[in-house]
């Protein structure tokens, strides 16, 4: 079988060390109380200072947001990003976002629908009555409390058991230029269509059988595509070696582990390369790919579910 992707064989077998695994400590908290730790870190993070004034925002205004879902559309998505890796393993994500609003140390204003941060997304399930919202070129905004749940319920919108925070170094300008983008996302539809991305992501998902692979076929995923839109505007290539646009979350996490190099930034007089702040923090409790995990319980029936009642 051809695949219009690439398969990279990584050079350096050391994952970057600024990668932060936070699962032993919060593998059995929610999402909020892992988003509160990562708020104190890169409070600590923005004091770093890089070349040509690059900093990590103290807030993460900025930042990029990887989840991986339970559930039916985060197991297929994280299924078919198999194809990007030599070893044919599926990805922790299955979704990727835009933080625009500064995270919170305390875990109940994460948990809040009302008063956590805001992210930009192109999302394959919008929120409820924001689908009106996908004629803007396939994007939403969103509370980053309504994927506080890490445990899965058949009757909750989203279970989320893997979550990473990436925050690369960025000048005040081109942060400011990066959210002006993200804000505008029908800017560039001929290169990021990702109403388009989206409309063949649904077709495949709701039609595996004999519908090609969107990645294996060169075409991004939605989500990923839309982060890469915004961070063009800082001239940050966050697939660096991938050969077709078939942007992924995938290609964002194996980038930060071991290609940070890439992520530079010239400096004025000499036009040298030098390397930005870049710091990340992950909790991830599925490695498997589960659809549900094996002790949830998963309704056997209408009868079942509606038996559970509903989840707040």
């Amino acid at each position: 079988m051809d695949l219009n992707t690439a398969l990279r064989v990584n050079p350096d077998p050391d994952p970057n060390r600024d990668i932060v695994d936070l699962t032993e400590g919060f593998g059995r908290r929610d999402n909020a109380s892992f988003l509160a730790e990562v708020a104190r870190g890169l409070r600590e993070a923005s004091k770093i200072e890089g070349a040509n004034g690059t900093r990590i925002d103290p807030g993460g205004v900025g930042c990029i947001g990887l989840m991986g879902e339970y559930g039916f559309v985060g197991h297929a998505c994280r299924q078919a990003q198999a194809v990007l890796g030599l070893d044919r393993r599926p990805s922790f994500w299955s979704h990727a976002f835009l933080l625009v609003d500064p995270l919170s140390i305390e875990d109940i204003d994460n948990r809040s629908s009302a008063r956590s941060a805001v992210i930009w997304e192109s999302s394959l399930t919008p929120p409820p009555g924001r689908d009106w919202l996908t004629w803007r070129n396939g994007v939403n905004p969103r509370r980053i409390g309504e994927y506080s749940r890490k445990n899965f319920d058949p009757s909750a919108p989203h279970s989320v058991p893997n979550f990473a925070i990436l925050a690369i170094g960025l000048t005040d300008a081109e942060r400011e230029a990066l959210l002006q983008r993200a804000s505008n996302a029908d800017l560039d539809q001929l290169r990021y269509d990702l109403s388009g991305m989206r409309g063949s992501w649904l077709r495949y998902l709701s039609r595996r059988s004999g519908i090609p692979n969107p990645l294996a076929e060169g075409e991004a995923f939605p989500a990923a595509a839309y982060v890469q839109f915004a961070y063009d505007a800082a001239n940050i290539d966050l697939t660096p070696g991938a050969h077709q646009r078939n942007t992924a979350p995938e290609h964002i996490w194996a980038a930060a582990q071991y290609l940070r190099d890439t992520f530079r930034t010239e400096i004025a007089d000499s036009g040298e390369p030098a390397p930005r702040p870049l710091k990340a923090w992950y909790c991830v409790r599925d490695r498997t790919c589960a659809m549900a995990p094996e002790d949830a319980g998963t309704p056997t029936g209408l009868d079942d579910l509606l038996e559970r009642g509903t989840t707040k």
